[in-house]
């Protein structure tokens, strides 16, 4: 691949289990997934929230060198990735709805200024809470003339509103987001609410105009977002996730490992194995105590929108738990509910990636992705057997000049010769017709003497301190 024409788009995403990384380049075909990554959090990120930042950024580290290096061996070149695109989902995120009215002495038409201005008034009007920042803010819809419009550039009015929905979150949680990609020495290029990502691929055009809501069970926080007229009107995410679950089922002194094992295999109301070390009743009682608590608290902030909600789709790695349906049935009468654990997409990837490490945010991400992330390292240049990186190269002053070999000889002997002991004075060398000691001389023989020097190391000369400091950095790495 040549690197000058190609954008390598890289994308992390963290959870509360784990944080995963991708690397793309859009062609003909759509988004080729070119790398992927991904490691366990292991307690350092908690309900969405960076709780250690070193551990964080060293496991960013960890997704990168990964990334880096399959990309390398993709590319034929040594690439590294200076910045990215990130996704998250933690505790503190909600919503919060806002509203800009404007009013004119007579019919007018609504000009993009209008719209732009609006906008503004909402940037600068509304009032974050204390101890937040806001992440995005969301259109939702105008209204005129009693009618409702998501374009409304050319109608003509004398009264125009505009729902804005703001999400915000804990000013400390991002603070320390922010400083994990920094300790790892990764720009932050944008970054996105999960569940964005997760509406794009996850619900049709009808079910997010009709009424929606779109619930994520995760492992430790459960996102639950809401969708009407095809624009997002709620966002919430409880701290609540289908680890309750494991906990529960490892205090009946069974493993971490075994308690996932029985809620994904056995479930609800699910066949029991006698050598798991838990009987059916339990699990059942377990099960059905936990999850109700979830879907208890979905239940409860979807009527408390007032949004107009039909139907409810269920995602994220709790939605995998066996006879979830059972429970959907009796905790969410009235609603019509589907599951869909696993992204539905089609993806084109290079030879041996793990594309099972994509979400529906990673891949979002992907395609939101217009900066170019990563670069090529330039092969360091030798120069009369200095090493110099290519930057160092275009910033020397002085024209590079090549020693031929045979003069490098040539003054080898010649400085062989002036270390022996001085016996007669005519069996000095004599100089050259027209030739003092440095006078006239060409510059094959100056750059000859300053070579000689340098590997003689008998100098201080400014210029080879550089020479040998550029060295040293080279040997270093």
């Amino acid at each position: 691949m040549d690197m000058g024409n190609t954008y390598y788009i890289a994308a992390i995403e963290l959870s509360s289990s784990k944080i995963s990384g991708a690397v793309g380049i859009e062609t003909n075909e759509g988004m080729r997934i070119l790398a992927t990554a991904s490691t366990p959090v292991d307690g350092f990120i908690s309900k969405g929230v960076v709780r250690n930042v070193d551990k964080t950024s060293d496991a960013i580290n960890s997704i990168i060198n990964i990334l880096e290096g399959d990309l390398s061996r993709v590319a034929k070149e040594d690439i590294v990735i200076k910045k990215a695109y990130i996704s998250f989902a933690g505790l503190s995120m909600h919503s919060i709805k806002s509203n800009v009215a404007r009013s004119f002495d007579c019919y007018i038409k609504i000009t993009p200024d209008i719209i732009n201005g609006m906008r503004c008034e909402n940037e600068e009007s509304f009032r974050v809470p204390e101890g937040y920042i806001r992440l995005q803010v969301d259109t939702q819809e105008y209204k005129f003339e009693g009618n409702i419009d998501f374009n409304p550039i050319g109608a003509p009015t004398q009264h125009i509103e505009c729902n804005y929905l703001n999400i915000v979150m804990k000013e400390q949680f991002y603070a320390q987001l922010r400083e994990s990609f920094a300790q790892a020495q990764i720009e932050i290029e944008e970054s996105f609410c999960a569940a964005n990502f997760d509406a794009d691929i996850l619900l049709s055009k009808d079910l997010r105009r009709n009424g929606c809501a779109l619930v994520n069970i995760g492992a430790e926080t459960t996102t639950i977002s809401i969708y009407s007229n095809d624009r997002p009107k709620m966002l919430t995410v409880l701290p609540l996730g289908s680890n309750n679950v494991t906990r529960d089922l490892t205090a009946e002194r069974i493993s971490m490992d075994k308690a996932d094992v029985i809620k994904f295999t056995r479930g609800y109301k699910g066949t029991g194995n006698d050598n798991d070390g838990i009987d059916t009743e339990t699990v059942n009682n377990i099960i059905y105590a936990r999850m109700g608590e979830i879907l208890k608290n979905v239940r409860y902030r979807i009527e408390e929108s007032g949004e107009r909600v039909h139907h409810i789709v269920f995602t994220g790695g709790g939605s995998k738990l066996k006879n979830l349906a059972l429970l959907l049935e009796e905790f969410l009468s009235g609603f019509s509910t589907e599951i869909k654990p696993e992204p539905q997409f089609t993806l084109v990837s290079e030879s041996g990636v793990n594309t099972s490490v994509i979400t529906t945010a990673l891949y979002g991400l992907l395609q939101q992705g217009k900066v170019n992330c990563c670069e090529a390292v330039m092969p360091a240049a030798q120069e009369n057997g200095v090493i110099f990186s290519q930057d160092e190269m275009e910033g020397k002053d002085e024209p590079v000049v090549e020693v031929p070999v045979e003069d490098e000889k040539k003054e080898e002997k010649e400085t062989a010769k002036t270390e022996q002991p001085e016996k007669k004075e005519e069996n000095k060398p004599k100089p050259e017709k027209g030739k003092g000691k440095d006078k006239g001389k060409g510059w094959k023989e100056k750059m000859g003497d300053l070579f000689q020097d340098f590997v003689r190391n008998m100098t201080s000369d400014p210029e080879e301190e550089q020479y040998r400091e550029v060295e040293k950095e080279d040997n270093d790495q």
